[in-house]
């Protein structure tokens, strides 16, 4: 049949609010069988939301296979049925149904959730989008209406989402409603079987009980039948309001049909109180209309709820401070010092950054062991912290013995010079530790702003020059001179051989592969700069990356990568293997919003499918232009290419990002992985991490895998992908490609 354009409703919110109150109402629906209702409401769907395929899918316990209960087809205006699909040939999709409520891949051959289906299912039946929404019973998947689009792409709505969500609650409801009619015996299996309490109210008593409604409130069920469902409510609610009135309220409200869930706070016989979430609905018996209630405790829910946003909110807080002293590290410095500028610049005032760097702290580590060096450190972050409570600055640990000071509101350097004297006069105090009285000094670096740089990075290095500068000339501060940064002139010779490289094909990309943890297949690979130099051999990468940062040779650097990599991508599909690549992107192109159109036309000039292509953001990268780089990620995304948040944990706010970002894959630091089988704390940190990314529907890689047990533990964990030298290292292509013949 010929494609048929998606036509915009001027009140598409009333329509499908209409035509599900029609639904519901139906007699088709609730007055014949269940396979004639299912058609009536499948058709429906159908033609409310203009698709061609609407269907329901019941899923069985174990979530390991589903069979479709009824499909309607608007090209033949016929039904079919039957169809059986397997857990394990799906497991992306079967978990998304876990997970999420809906699914609405609107473009489902590459979302992550439903892009396995494209090969047996989607491209035959020319289908682009789905909607997915599951039925649910106590609380488990037991089903699923799906509603696909054939022959384009299409934009799924909030309205048409929370449509998607009522049909599959009637459904859930219907499904109950027959079981009840058709099969009396079975529903009282299930009624007195069910775990949660099960009241039903004719009149304004309640008649029947199941026995765990006896159990749950710790009475005899003797106790409930009989009386009022105020018998199942506590005197008040947390919110002060008259529980009473209330479940008056509520029970009345459902005998006019309306199917409610809330959370209630119950109590039960012996006065303890437990959090429950109560469904009501009304049902019909000997042509009477009553309500049934089902009570489920869901204490074990909450309790698991606050033990995951604690774990999160320690894995934020860990991200920003130094575990040792428990002062804020790097990361927040930068984050700090970005706000403290753009405030500073406003105001016209000064700001200085203080690094100071302890003297014979190596020696004492060496001579006295590292548990003497790490107390020696917390008690020299404590002096610190009190004498900076006077002083409007903040305090960081940097690593090691290195502790940087953001001094703000300056008038006059000399402000910075008195605060450097009171930290190395407190440093220089004798410090007790296990009975030993030890004595050390401190080289301090000063650097001020704007003179010496107009962000946290350039400020931070000019202090460390500075610093390196005092400690080698025995001094107890310096402030930066540009005659003391010996690097200036290599940094310069590096740069400019940095251009030759790119011209004389000195640089070169290394890849790393991917697998996949249930099938050990590769999925893609992260590819990585590496610069051999005629003279000085291979450069590290942190040796010149950085100093690209920060200056525009950064952006043909990253063409560069992009091309290189891309072409490399070409040759592997020309040689018959689809294999996508990650690349990083640097926060300056992150703020440059030309680059995704730069990236769009090498994608088109090497014929590589937008989908090959993942690009892969730091949450710090962020920080320096929230709005431009968030631009900038919306714009990779409307183009269809995956986006990755690098080094999740060790960046600023990663929920907040989490919400906002439209990521497909978050990859786990390997400073969280390498631990995790040896360090609790690391351990719950990547549990948590892999949790919190399935409820947001993300993908998760695991970086850093050294060894088989910690690849076996990811996979008991629900991790989809790994990287790490247990895998393989970084490689040259050629390396690479023997690698994956052999995992072919």
């Amino acid at each position: 049949m010929a494609d048929k354009p998606i036509v915009a409703r001027m009140d598409s919110t009333n329509i499908l609010t209409d035509s599900y109150i029609a639904l519901s109402k139906a007699p088709d629906v609730w007055n014949s069988n269940l396979n004639i209702a299912l058609r009536h409401i499948t058709r429906a769907c159908a033609n409310a939301l203009g698709v061609e395929r609407a269907s329901v899918w019941f899923v069985d316990e174990d979530l390991s296979e589903m069979e479709c209960l009824c499909l309607y087809r608007e090209d033949i205006n016929g039904f079919e049925q039957g169809v059986k699909l397997e857990a394990r040939s799906f497991p992306r999709y079967f978990t998304a149904l876990n997970f999420e409520r809906v699914v609405d891949a609107s473009e489902a051959r590459s979302d992550i959730r439903t892009k396995e289906f494209t090969e047996s299912y989607l491209l035959p039946l020319n289908i682009y989008s789905m909607l997915d929404a599951t039925l649910r019973k106590e609380g488990k998947v037991c089903g699923v209406i799906c509603m696909e689009q054939v022959g384009q792409v299409r934009k799924w709505n909030h309205a048409e989402a929370e449509f998607a969500v009522a049909i599959a609650e009637l459904l859930s409801q219907l499904i109950l409603f027959y079981s009840m009619r058709d099969r009396e015996s079975r529903f009282r299996a299930l009624f007195e079987g069910s775990g949660d309490c099960i009241f039903i109210v004719r009149g304004s008593v309640i008649v029947e009980c199941n026995e765990a409604s006896a159990r749950m409130f710790r009475c005899d069920k003797n106790e409930i039948v009989g009386c009022t469902p105020i018998k199942l409510s506590p005197k008040q609610q947390p919110n002060g309001s008259d529980s009473n009135k209330e479940a008056f309220k509520k029970i009345q409200s459902a005998l006019q049909g309306h199917r409610l869930t809330f959370e209630w706070t119950h109590q039960r016989a012996d006065g303890q109180e437990f959090d429950a979430e109560v469904t009501l609905n009304r049902i019909i018996i000997e042509g009477d209309y009553c309500v049934m209630g089902t009570v489920r405790d869901i204490s074990d829910r909450r309790m698991a709820e606050n033990a995951l946003l604690e774990s999160q909110k320690q894995l934020e807080y860990r991200a920003t401070h130094d575990s040792l002293t428990d002062l804020p590290n790097r990361e927040s410095l930068h984050q700090t010092a970005s706000y403290a500028i753009l405030n500073a610049s406003q105001s016209m005032q000064k700001m200085a950054v203080l690094l100071l760097d302890l003297n014979r702290f190596k020696d004492v580590n060496d001579t006295l062991g590292h548990r003497i060096g790490d107390e020696l450190l917390r008690q020299v972050a404590d002096r610190f912290s009190r004498l900076i409570e006077t002083e409007n600055a903040d305090l960081y640990r940097l690593g090691g013995d290195e502790f940087a000071v953001l001094l703000y509101g300056i008038d006059d350097p000399e402000q910075a010079v008195e605060f450097a004297q009171k930290l190395n006069k407190s440093v220089k105090e004798p410090i007790e530790v296990e009975t030993m009285q030890l004595e050390m000094g401190a080289s301090i670096g000063i650097a001020m702003y704007p003179e010496n740089g107009e962000n946290s990075h350039a400020l931070l290095r000019c202090a460390d020059v500075a610093m390196y500068y005092s400690k080698t000339h025995g001094q107890a501060y310096a402030f930066y001179d540009a005659n003391y940064d010996s690097h200036s002139t290599k940094r310069l010779v590096m740069l400019a051989d940095l251009n030759v490289a790119m011209r004389d094909n000195h640089l070169l990309l290394h890849y790393q592969p991917r697998i996949d943890l249930a099938t050990g297949k590769c999925t893609g690979c992260e590819a990585l700069l590496r610069w051999h130099h005629p003279q000085h051999g291979m450069v590290p990468p942190g040796d010149f990356i950085p100093l690209a940062e920060m200056t525009e040779i950064i952006h043909p650097l990253s063409h560069w990568v992009f091309r290189t990599a891309l072409k490399q991508v070409r040759n592997w599909m020309d040689l018959g293997h689809e294999i996508p690549v990650a690349i990083n992107l640097s926060a300056r192109n992150l703020v440059d919003l030309r680059f995704p159109n730069q990236v769009a036309e090498m994608l088109k000039e090497f014929s590589v499918p937008n989908h090959l292509l993942e690009v892969e953001i730091t949450e710090s990268a962020l920080i320096s232009d929230p709005d431009r780089a968030m631009q900038v990620v919306a714009d990779f995304h409307r183009m269809g290419i995956h986006m990755a948040i690098d080094d999740f944990g060790t960046g600023y706010s990663s929920m907040s990002y989490l919400k906002k970002l439209p990521v497909h894959t978050l990859k786990i630091d390997r400073s969280f992985v390498m631990d995790m089988l040896s360090d609790e704390a690391d351990a719950v940190i990547v549990r948590s991490t892999i949790g919190l990314a399935h409820s947001f529907g993300l993908a998760v890689v695991a970086e850093g895998v050294e060894n088989d047990e910690t690849l076996q533990a990811l996979r008991n964990l629900q991790c989809e992908q790994a990287q790490g030298f247990h895998i393989s290292r970084p490689v040259p292509v050629e390396d690479f490609n023997q690698w994956f013949a052999k995992q072919t």
